[in-house]
């Protein structure tokens, strides 16, 4: 049988069938003599409402004391003032306390001018502050200002603190209603209701409120309001009520939060229940309840028991045994979700091994931080490079807290590792880290974070690679670089073996660069007009511009004459276009030569950029940004462009 009609039968005979067999026999069982159940549920009725009134007020004791104790407020009770920012935090709190609890409508706090300082509508008069003042504290009552002024139905309490009162209000008559479970719609014997009266003998059925009682119920009701001591019961007694003869119990909550209920039904339905049949009444449904119970029982284990053998497979694959699967599949629903599951497992550890595979073979090492465990997983060729063995997966102990890094390198280490908590990834990622041999080698770290749906970081995976070759190379080639002479910047075979160097840094990077070609614009009239003296001073000054405007993310050189290169990297965050122009600006601005005049000087820029091709040669790149170069020449010079 398939599982959807399994549990639709077990529906029909476990519930549908004893309601109605139950109503059924119920209806023949009718007769009269009901008076004796009849006061029995009144008296039932009345003793509930008294542990509701009771569990109500404990509730609304809550609220005002949690709110009271609040240290914004509690402070402003003791002194009639705020500290810094204490109204702020008054109102967050009360606010956040408010939507925790829907049933509360408002919270005001007011000081002794009737001024709310705290809460909803801050700066303005509470409503009735002068005449709520005569009323007792800690006592629940309707407001009657509320409900005058069309506001609908609510109850408040309050508390003085010193200088200032705590008002707590409660909204009536909605989805939310304090008072809505036990007297919005209740109802038995067909016409029986409740209504709740505060020591001000004002009353509501929970969605409407009247200030006399006796406008709708007799006066002997209302004497015996006031007499009714706590936790007190009138017992039986009957009234003229609305529906004409009316019998009615009145009880009072405990303590002095003041408030009683009526409990009431009209007299003729004193026949509702028949006493000489209660008892196979009950007998026969306490012997369908054993009954459906036994069978809800039975038909539960059956319909749940390949969910327990799911459940215990799981268990077991998540405590490492990869080789547990589901057996005895059925042909139905269950199934064919346990055929789902074993090949779902199937290609996690096809999965998981291929992952493990790859990363050991890998030179490249791979870690997970689990920011909700806190925990960091390495690949198995961490050990490979890295002699630290840590003695947990807890963060604390990983070699990301305890890596031992260069002295130069370790405060931005730490930066960017608290940055990556945070959900950024590495941005400064290259770092000198000690090896398993005693040396510090460079590593190229990158990473990428998860997030939930919410958008707050759940993990970061990330990988490190050694870079030490080409960053060592790079290195070397500065200390061997040749420098061209009158303009101390990189001579052509340095800038070629440089270019080079860097376009194998952005591969492991995975990162763009930039190669500018610059070229002065009528170098000649500066030999031909001035002297060559003048010529030379311009190439100096055009050479400390490049290098100033690339200081920090590239380098620059003397490509001949008067021709100069400029190499910029990461060009996701250095834009080249936005330095081409500060540059032209800059050289446009001039500068003071020898010959006593201010000389500015115009270029024209080409600029190509790598973006993942990182097979280019280097003669290929600066060919093209001298193509670019001179497609500036040929439209008007003293600008840039891309190829």
């Amino acid at each position: 049988m398939k599982v959807k009609t399994m549990i639709m039968v077990a529906a029909i005979c476990f519930a549908i069938i004893p309601m109605i067999a139950f109503g059924v026999l119920t209806n023949m069982m009718v007769r009269s003599d009901g008076d004796t159940m009849y006061v029995q549920e009144l008296n039932n009725m009345a003793s509930a409402q008294v542990n509701t009134l009771n569990a109500l007020q404990t509730k609304v004791q809550s609220d005002l004391n949690t709110i009271a104790a609040f240290p914004a407020i509690s402070e402003y009770g003791k002194t009639g003032t705020f500290a810094d920012n204490g109204d702020a935090t008054a109102n967050d709190a009360i606010k956040r306390y408010v939507t925790d609890n829907p049933v509360i409508g408002s919270v005001a706090l007011v000081n002794s001018s009737g001024k709310i300082a705290a809460g909803e509508n801050k700066g303005t008069d509470y409503p009735g502050f002068v005449q709520y003042l005569e009323y007792n504290d800690e006592t629940l009552y309707f407001d009657e200002v509320a409900n005058a002024a069309g506001n609908g139905a609510s109850m408040f309490i309050k508390k003085k603190l010193g200088q200032a009162t705590l008002f707590i209000s409660y909204n009536l008559g909605s989805d939310n209603s304090i008072l809505a479970r036990f007297t919005s719609a209740v109802s038995f014997y067909s016409q029986g209701n409740i209504i709740v009266i505060d020591s001000r003998s004002v009353w509501s059925s929970g969605v409407t409120m009247n200030t006399n009682l006796q406008e709708m119920y007799s006066a002997d009701v209302a004497s015996k309001v006031s007499t009714l001591s706590a936790n007190g019961n009138s017992g039986l007694f009957e009234f003229d009520g609305v529906d004409g003869n009316t019998k009615g119990v009145l009880v009072k909550a405990d303590g002095d939060g003041g408030l009683a209920a009526l409990v009431y039904c009209p007299s003729n339905r004193n026949g509702f229940y028949s006493s000489k049949s209660f008892t196979p009444i009950v007998t026969f449904g306490i012997l369908l309840a054993v009954v459906s119970v036994v069978a809800a029982i039975m038909s539960s284990k059956m319909i749940t028991k390949p969910l327990g053998s799911i459940e215990a497979t799981l268990s077991k694959i998540l405590r490492g045994d990869h080789e547990a699967r589901i057996g005895a599949i059925s042909t139905n629903e269950y199934g064919q979700m346990s055929r789902a599951f074993n090949n779902i497992v199937d290609e996690i550890v096809v999965s998981e091994d291929r992952y493990k595979v790859i990363s050991d073979m890998s030179d490249n090492i791979i870690f997970e931080w689990n920011f909700r465990t806190n925990e960091v997983m390495f690949s198995a060729n961490f050990n490979k490079k890295f002699s630290y063995r840590p003695p947990s997966d807890h963060f604390g102990d990983s070699f990301l807290m305890k890596a031992k890094l260069h002295p130069e390198d370790a405060d931005r280490y730490r930066s960017d590792l608290d940055r990556l908590e945070k959900g950024t990834n590495f941005e400064n990622n290259e770092y000198r880290i000690l090896n398993i041999y005693g040396d510090y080698i460079w590593i190229l770290i990158r990473t990428a974070t998860l997030k939930d749906a919410d958008g707050k970081p759940l993990k970061a995976v990330g990988v490190m690679v050694d870079i030490d070759r080409a960053k060592k190379s790079e290195a070397k080639l500065t200390a061997q670089a040749s420098y061209d002479a009158l303009t101390e910047l990189y001579n052509r075979e340095t800038i070629e073996s440089q270019i080079d160097n860097e376009i194998q840094l952005s591969e492991m990077r995975q990162a763009e660069m930039a190669v500018l070609f610059i070229d002065v614009d009528d170098f000649k009239h500066y030999n031909d007009d001035y002297s060559h003296a003048t010529g030379d001073q311009v190439l100096k000054f055009l050479a400390k511009t490049i290098k100033e405007a690339v200081d920090g993310i590239g380098f620059a050189g003397r490509y001949g004459g008067d021709e100069f290169i400029a190499m910029v990297r990461n060009t996701e965050t250095n834009d080249p276009a936005v330095i081409s122009q500060k540059l032209i600006d800059r050289l446009a601005e001039g500068f003071d030569a020898d010959i006593g005049e201010r000389l500015g000087v115009s270029v024209s820029i080409g600029i190509a950029v790598i973006k993942d091709d990182y097979n280019t040669r280097v003669e290929y790149l600066i060919g093209k940004a001298d193509d670019a170069m001179y497609s500036v020449k040929k439209s008007g010079k003293s600008n840039y462009a891309f190829i």
